[in-house]
């Protein structure tokens, strides 16, 4: 295949990184040094009102990334990921109770995740869009205005080259219905995304997962190659074959939270050795060396792991441990507080672009994504078309001249506009539940503000796929049913119907920004548009609801659309049988009036009353949804 015969080509190339416009200056590389890290996270125990208990995860743990490949290897809970991420600055802050991380001997600048790279385990890049409409994305949000279009074009050339994307530089990703890249290739778009920033320091979590060993292989040559170029690699790997481990230039050890071995790998042989744990010759030694530990952690006395302890008691003791430590301290030597503050603000730059253009590119990226998984949309079309011309049909032509028929298709035909129109449009819950692992991963990177993305989903989804069917159903059903010929009373339904329409899509995008799985917030959703359905003023009628559950008829956008389309369709018609009209005015025993029935379902309201109200519930709900989106944990 072609995805496979190139992954094996040099990745080299002979132009400097900084030749395109600024960036870090990655030749010169740059060193993480961390000292005493204790981090704890809090675990509810089991059974009511009782306190939480404090886990120490890491404890007191101490090194130094340099320049060149930095390797975290341990067993399943040995706190790699956590240490990988507290040194990336994309742990929570308040599990950190003691220690400190710092950048070429000062604190992490306060932009840290911006300035660096970071490639979370799952591959999250848009499956709809090609390698270098990725890139271009990363490109066009991260890199600052002042580097112009053509520089920004020869940076994502520039890293594909350098990863060896070149024969798929122009194919898409692939989702459920494209057919895409090799894994191979998503891992190293994914690299690609964070190399555009030209960062000094990349981090990886995980970076061989669900890969073949010669897809991993490939993909560990390259990051050995990136970092002799000047980079400082730290990255987080379970079990590597030989061939991978012997690109490492340091390796730390971790068990139960514990530095067991921190240094050159082969210097881990001979401390294991020393300490009578002999790797066979024919063994690979990152195997003996997570075996070793793995037996140690469970051999466990007293929910303390004695010989886990052991271990890491002898690397402390070890002339190792000193050589490290010594030179942690004389890399973090006092700096003056101006000089300090002086560095903060050089690191510290907000968003490399304005908020329009984030806007503008996050939409893009939203509509193509769009256009190109078009089964949803014309799903929604079609649907609109479908449905109109059903529910046309059965009312067509409602009459006048009969009170009970009239009044009765009328609001029934109007119920069931309403309906179609909250329910039609739950499919609006996956905007943020799909999109969540990327949005926290590109959020927490700078790439855009929270609100550049809210407002580019929110505007990109309600458009073509809920005003836009709205229309279409609307302006179907309006005139096959025979509602009212007048033209402010056909744009008053079809504001009623938009209206219902994005009030049901503000309640959707509020439960998807709660939930994170789609099943649970469906569900959810679904219970709440069946209450309000509940108290909309048809299948119960308001006056007689009991007075402790009158108010929750205040909350439904049935009774608010409901009433607004009764009122602007009934308000003033009359009905009565043909031989009891004279001159379009009725008489006799058999008339009735439009008003009759809005007063008798108690809808008294003015009929902007509704539409005012319609108004505050989107505006309200996708504020909350919006501040959830604030407010959501980005930090793991």
């Amino acid at each position: 295949m072609a995805s496979e015969s190139h992954e094996e080509k040099s990745l080299l190339d002979s132009r400097s990184l900084s030749e395109y416009g600024s960036g870090a200056d990655v030749k010169n590389g740059s060193t993480l040094s961390y000292q005493n890290i204790v981090y704890a996270v809090r675990v509810r125990k089991k059974g009511p009102c009782r306190p939480a208990d404090e886990k120490v995860i890491l404890h007191n743990v101490s090194g130094i990334m340099r320049r060149g490949m930095n390797a975290i290897l341990g067993p399943t809970g040995s706190g790699k990921t956590t240490l990988l991420d507290i040194l990336a600055g994309r742990k929570d802050p308040g599990g950190v109770k003691a220690g400190q991380v710092l950048l070429d001997g000062r604190p992490l600048p306060i932009n840290f995740k911006c300035i660096s790279g970071y490639v979370i385990q799952d591959d999250i890049i848009m499956g709809a869009l090609s390698v270098r409409e990725n890139l271009q994305f990363s490109a066009a949000l991260r890199l600052p205005r002042t580097i112009g279009n053509k520089e920004k074009r020869a940076r994502v050339d520039m890293v594909i080259n350098e990863l060896g994307l070149e024969d798929v530089a122009e194919s898409k990703i692939g989702t459920e219905l494209i057919r895409g890249i090799s894994g191979g290739e998503r891992k190293r778009t994914n690299i690609g995304m964070e190399l555009i920033t030209l960062p000094s320091v990349l981090f990886l979590d995980e970076p061989t997962t669900g890969l073949d060993a010669f897809t991993a292989a490939s993909v560990m040559r390259l990051l050995h190659q990136l970092s002799r170029r000047g980079r400082t690699i730290v990255f987080s790997i379970h079990q590597p074959r030989y061939a991978i481990f012997k690109l490492f230039d340091d390796l730390t050890l971790l068990g139960n939270g514990r530095t067991i071995f921190h240094g050159s790998p082969e210097r881990a042989l001979k401390f294991f050795e020393e300490n009578g744990y002999r790797c066979d010759d024919r063994e690979n030694p990152a195997d003996f060396f997570l075996d070793v530990i793995q037996k140690a952690m469970e051999s466990v006395k007293n929910d303390e792991d004695q010989a886990v302890l052991a271990l890491a008691t002898k690397y402390m003791s070890s002339p190792i441990c000193k050589d490290v430590l010594a030179d942690i301290e004389a890399r973090g030597k006092p700096v003056s507080p101006t000089d300090d503050m002086a560095f903060q603000r050089r690191q510290s730059a907000g968003y490399a672009t304005s908020f329009p253009y984030q806007l503008f590119e996050v939409s893009k990226r939203t509509i193509t994504n769009l256009f190109r998984n078009p089964v949803l949309s014309i799903l929604q079309w079609v649907m609109s078309v479908v449905f109109g011309l059903i529910i046309g049909g059965i009312y067509f032509q409602v009459t006048d001249t009969d009170p009970t028929e009239g009044v009765q298709n009328r609001v029934g035909a109007l119920f069931f506009l309403v309906l179609n129109m909250i329910f039609a449009n739950m499919s609006a819950v996956q905007i943020f539940v799909r999109m969540r692992p990327i949005f926290k991963h590109e959020s927490l990177s700078g790439y855009y503000r929270v609100s550049a993305y809210f407002f580019a989903e929110v505007l990109c989804d309600v458009l073509p796929l809920r005003i836009i069917p709205t229309i279409i159903l609307g302006s179907i059903s309006y005139w096959m049913i025979g509602l009212s010929p007048a033209a402010d009373k056909f744009f008053f339904f079809l504001l009623d119907l938009n209206l219902t329409t994005l009030a049901a899509c503000a309640l959707a995008f509020l439960f998807s920004s709660l939930v994170s799985t789609e099943a649970v917030a469906t569900l959810l959703l679904a219970l709440v548009f069946t209450m309000s359905m509940l108290f909309g003023g048809l299948l119960v009628n308001l006056r007689s609801l009991p007075s402790a559950l009158r108010w929750l008829n205040y909350l439904s956008i049935f009774r608010y659309s409901l009433e607004g389309l009764s009122i602007n369709e009934l308000k003033g018609m009359q009905f009565c049988l043909a031989d009891e009209r004279i001159n379009g005015t009725c008489i006799g025993p058999g008339n009735s009036t439009g008003n009759d029935y809005l007063v008798s379902q108690g809808f008294t309201n003015d009929i902007w009353t509704t539409q005012i109200a319609l108004g505050s519930f989107i505006v309200g709900i996708l504020f909350l949804a919006y501040l959830r989106l604030v407010l959501m944990k980005k930090n793991r």
